[in-house]
């Protein structure tokens, strides 16, 4: 720490070339937090339900396949399962607009009860089993679009060809890690319109979701599912919500693996950024080093100095760039930005860590060939440069 003032006034000998090396690295590492925090979310939300003991149960045809919706029922009469409901996807447009929400249509006497860490006032509840045409919305999609209970919410016709005009009777709430943007509404509401338009598409549950009594229950209760419907036309898949939440994941592709390669690409880009500009620094200082050097500061001083400068300016970068960006996505609501594509987004502080991490290697790399080559410039070449 002694020589700290020495490497910060060297470290600004050059404002314009500094500031360009600070302004390169703290860009591409506020990039680079948006992708790893993106990916962080996933593995946070999928670890999290764990808790909540739920099981999905899908046709084993995949997700264009269908299961009867008396399969309700006969889940729930299994023992171990408190409550079962369909969980079909609607994709219905809003003001001319697709995927602008995700909607879900579900059996609303339960489908509060299986997703416990939603929160929805009791009596708001009993209006939506009341209203066969009611439905509940999330309170940060009520925030985005401006929408209170008892306003009415036309979907136009999207996976299924039909248009159904729902009233707000409830607005949900949770926690951050839950996709409070969501419309859910009577799974019967759906099924009716489908028998008015096209019969052969209702009796449809979807999937169905089920909670379980204990997490014990789980794998016992997947195989009874499977095992009942084995034989049958509609045979089914059953999973815990964890495992169904990866699958679904793992479905786009390796994209865990092309992020990867994409910032180890990007890290490598940032190096030779650094280092260049580490080197021309000490091409043009050769002479001053020389004379450190004839006064008495050793080779490993001027290492030291010189990657001490590196890591600084990589610091600021990293300081900018990945704190910046936590800040900025705490007062930006960068999931109401993504229009819809994003349903909720935060930069964990573990993250904003690892981007300091990588800022203090990249400084600590960059600098390290440069300190190298000074540290081996005689005395009598360096002083020719003098001048």
């Amino acid at each position: 720490m002694k020589f700290l003032g020495l490497i910060v006034r060297n470290a600004r000998r050059n404002p314009t070339r500094s500031l360009l090396t600070v302004a390169s690295l703290a860009v591409s590492l506020f990039l680079g937090m948006l992708i790893l925090s993106y990916l962080s979310i996933n593995d946070d939300v999928i670890s999290s339900v764990r808790v909540h003991n739920r099981l999905v149960t899908m046709s084993s045809f995949g997700f264009s396949g269908r299961l009867p919706i008396s399969r309700v029922a006969e889940i729930t009469a299994l023992d171990g399962i408190v409550a079962s409901t369909p969980f079909v996807w609607f994709g219905g447009k809003f003001r001319g607009r697709a995927n602008a929400f995700p909607q879900y249509a579900v059996d609303p006497a339960v489908a509060f009860s299986i997703f416990d860490e939603l929160t929805v006032p009791s009596y708001q509840i009993e209006a939506l089993r009341q209203d066969r045409t009611g439905c509940v919305v999330g309170r940060l999609l009520a925030e985005d679009l401006g929408l209170e209970v008892g306003d009415r919410l036309p979907l136009q016709a999207g996976a299924y060809p039909v248009e159904v005009i729902l009233t707000i009777r409830g607005i949900y709430d949770g926690p951050a890690n839950r996709n409070r943007r969501m419309c859910v509404f009577r799974w019967d509401c759906l099924d009716e319109a489908l028998k008015r338009t096209t019969p052969a598409r209702s009796g449809n549950a979807g999937i169905i979701l089920s909670k379980c009594r204990g997490a014990g229950d789980q794998a016992r209760l997947a195989l009874a599912i499977d095992g009942l419907f084995a034989n049958s036309d509609s045979p089914s898949r059953t999973q815990s919500e964890e495992e169904f939440g990866r699958m679904f994941s793992e479905s786009m592709g390796d994209v865990r693996g092309m992020i990867r390669n994409v910032g180890l690409a990007v890290v490598f880009s940032l190096l030779c950024v650094a280092g260049n500009s580490m080197a021309m620094s000490v091409r043009e200082r050769a002479g001053e080093m020389a004379v450190m050097k004839a006064i008495g500061f050793s080779r490993a001083m001027i290492v030291y100095l010189v990657v001490g400068e590196a890591t600084i300016l990589a610091v600021a970068g990293g300081l900018i760039g990945t704190v910046g960006c936590k800040l900025l996505c705490g007062v930006l609501d960068v999931a109401r930005l993504s229009g819809g594509s994003i349903p909720f987004f935060f930069v964990r502080w573990p993250t904003v860590a690892l981007g300091l991490g990588v800022a203090v290697f990249i400084g600590l790399a960059s600098g390290l060939l440069p300190a190298l080559r000074a540290a081996r410039l005689s005395v009598i070449d360096g002083l020719r440069r003098v001048g």
